[in-house]
């Protein structure tokens, strides 16, 4: 055998390729692609015991269905018989009998018992198959939100850690300032107890990961992935313009609420099946039969041939036909109340989760701008407070409030992601949209209801209770029709024809000054079909620079960042200048979502810049504001117009400047 020596210890060349071997598998396993949320919740649905039992209901219903079909088949019974009779009368007193006989029925009419059985049962199976989906769209909404807790405390975690880093930093630099006595003790007592607390966020936050992570392992069976993939591609789910569209949708779409229906009509068959005892039953009756001894027991073989209708009426059965119809009937006024409950819990999810969504269209970018304001100033502060310009409260209040803005940032985008699910599976659509489902599993046109069976004008109406109107709403008010809100208004009586200032005040209008174009010759992609950005002249010129993108899409593409790479390399060698992203969208579709969308444009380009500038304060150089279909650049719907409004738009300002409008903000 082949030995292998290595610094004087023998091994077996074997051994060396396991051990190779596993670490391959380790680096492999290292280096695995992140786990993608349809992945995670395809796999709970094809092991979740909840779905499973569902799946045995429908079999079960399936076969009741052929039960009930069997009627309009004919029945084959054979009867044999043989017996020892032992008797004082009679030549023979005793002698062995035997008796076998053939018989065939068939069923004339019944009461229309067996059609409205089928019926019945027919219906009762589409009950057990919506019943079925609306398992899958339950598992699915409680799998996906259980995902998007766990990066949710995840990145919670790292904001908190990075908290504590900082103080833990802070910490040291005032203890080395105190031994040295230069800080006073009532620093190292102050930095000491923000500390503790930022210890104890982070425990916090530790806990509430464990918690989520028990409920993921729960529904999974296994524990988190290391690494799961975003889940930012929910915003781009195509969802209704309004709370009334959405409701139509969930009322057409949404299994559980379709269960319901079907389960009325299975309950209206049933009472057809309990009157039907009312009718007579006609059979056609065939029969053969042959027995050993006649009827006054000689040994006399007898065969008998016998064919025809039997006609049976039911004139009395103690009451219990009667008691089966009022039974039945109170089985469909249930299903009823079952169905307005369902229309209800449906309504009520959907309304709560699409205006979730709507607020926090209006509400991010306004939390994402106190994030980066608030980063901004922890950066100044801690720069002033190591020149002694500023005091430790001041730069520990700076550094809980940028804390804090991050955490509630991270919070509402995470919260509407899952407003957006429970929205999805409202609207009986998660599955779908998560491509987790067979084709056999979707809610066909045969089972989907029509306008014909459900009208939500008498049936739990399709309404909005969004209970703050234009005049009750502060946000919004607008008293004087300005376009400056009363909350900001110092002159609430300017005419709406009249153009207003920032305070609601008339203004006169200047001509504008007129600047040579720059960069609006715009290259087509022809990867993405998307206008190349706008090329940097000279750094001292500072002109503004374009970022484009595809249509529906906030992914910065690899052509745009080789060609905002004038871009990095001005910022790297002018660190006392900072940029301003403006993100917009084309004015095509949704407002609030073109909103959103161009958010996250600026945001990832944000983002992408912060990978690759090199310079320190980074915070304090980015300033991330959403237009959305406010700004447009060609403001038309043209394909040409789209292309061009599809864009981020970077700024260049003076980074003093930005943080003088920062310390004027707070």
């Amino acid at each position: 055998m082949i030995q292998l020596f290595i610094h004087g210890d023998h091994m077996p060349i074997r051994w060396l390729f396991l051990w190779l071997a596993f670490g391959l598998l380790s680096v492999r396993a290292t280096s695995a692609e992140p786990v993608q949320l349809s992945e995670v919740v395809r796999e709970a649905i094809d092991s979740h015991p909840d779905i499973n039992a569902a799946w045995q209901d429908l079999q079960s219903a399936r076969q009741d269905t052929k039960v009930a079909r069997s009627g309009y088949r004919p029945t084959v019974d054979l009867t044999a018989r043989s017996a020892l009779v032992r008797r004082n009368s009679g030549l023979d007193q005793s002698y062995s009998d035997s008796e076998i006989r053939l018989t065939a029925t068939q069923m004339l009419f019944d009461g229309f018992f067996t059609s409205s059985e089928i019926k019945r049962l027919e219906s009762a199976q589409k009950v057990r198959y919506l019943e079925l989906l609306n398992q899958v769209e339950l598992i699915s909404l409680e799998v996906a939100t259980a995902f998007a807790d766990v990066l949710l405390y995840r990145e919670l975690l790292r904001v908190a850690e990075d908290n504590l880093r900082t103080h833990v930093d802070v910490y040291k630099q005032i203890e080395k300032s105190a031994q040295a006595g230069v800080a006073r003790r009532a620093d190292l007592e102050q930095i000491s107890g923000r500390l503790y607390l930022a210890e104890s966020n982070v425990m916090t936050e530790q806990s509430n990961l464990h918690d989520v992570a028990s409920r993921y392992q729960r529904l999974t069976g296994k524990r988190p992935p290391d690494e799961l993939a975003g889940i930012d591609d929910l915003i781009y789910a195509d969802l209704p313009a309004s709370v009334i569209d959405s409701l139509m949708v969930a009322y057409q779409y949404n299994p559980g609420f379709l269960a319901t229906w079907y389960n009325i009509r299975s309950n209206q068959f049933s009472i057809d099946s309990a009157q039907s005892r009312y009718l007579p039953t006609v059979n056609l009756v065939g029969s053969y039969g042959t027995q050993t001894r006649d009827q006054a027991g000689l040994d006399n073989t007898i065969t008998e041939g016998r064919v025809g209708i039997e006609v049976s009426y039911n004139f009395y059965n103690g009451g219990a036909d009667r008691a089966q119809i009022k039974s039945a009937l109170a089985l469909k006024d249930q299903a009823l109340d079952l169905r307005d409950r369902s229309c209800r819990d449906v309504r009520q999810t959907v309304q709560i989760a699409f205006n979730d969504i709507r607020n926090l269209d209006r509400q991010l970018p306004a939390l994402n701008e106190h994030r980066l304001s608030a980063s901004r100033v922890r950066t100044a502060y801690l720069d002033q407070f190591k020149i002694g310009e500023r005091t430790l409260l001041d730069l520990l209040d700076s550094e809980n409030e940028a804390y804090e803005s991050g955490r509630a940032y991270t919070e509402a985008l995470y919260t509407q992601y899952k407003a957006v699910l429970r929205l999805l599976a409202g609207s009986g659509k998660l599955a779908e949209f998560l491509a987790v489902t067979r084709s056999d599993f979707n809610v066909t046109e045969a089972i989907r209801l029509s306008g014909a069976v459900y009208d939500p004008k008498y049936v739990c109406p399709a309404e909005s209770t969004d209970v703050m109107s234009q005049e009750t709403n502060i946000l919004v008010r607008d008293s004087d029709g300005d376009g400056v809100t009363d909350l900001w208004d110092e002159c609430p009586d300017t005419p709406a024809n009249m153009t207003a200032d920032d305070f609601g005040c008339h203004q006169e209008i200047e001509e504008p000054m007129v600047e040579e174009p720059f960069g609006d010759e715009m290259v087509e992609d022809s990867a993405s079909n998307a206008p190349e950005p706008t090329p940097l002249l000279e750094p001292e010129l500072r002109p503004a620079v374009n970022a484009f993108f595809a249509e529906n899409d906030a992914t910065l593409s690899e052509d745009q960042k080789v060609a905002l790479q004038p871009v990095v390399d001005f910022l790297n060698e002018s660190p006392s200048n900072a940029i301003q992203l403006y993100g917009h969208a084309s004015l095509k579709g949704n407002r609030d979502y073109n909103q959103a969308l161009s958010l996250k444009r600026a945001q990832n380009v944000a983002d992408w810049l912060a990978t690759a500038i090199t310079t320190e304060g980074l915070e304090s150089r980015f300033s991330v504001i959403a237009l959305g279909e406010d700004s447009p650049a060609i403001d038309n719907n043209t394909d040409a117009a789209d292309q061009a409004n599809r864009r981020v738009e970077i700024r260049f300002i003076n980074n003093a400047a930005l943080s003088e409008t920062t310390d004027m903000e707070r």
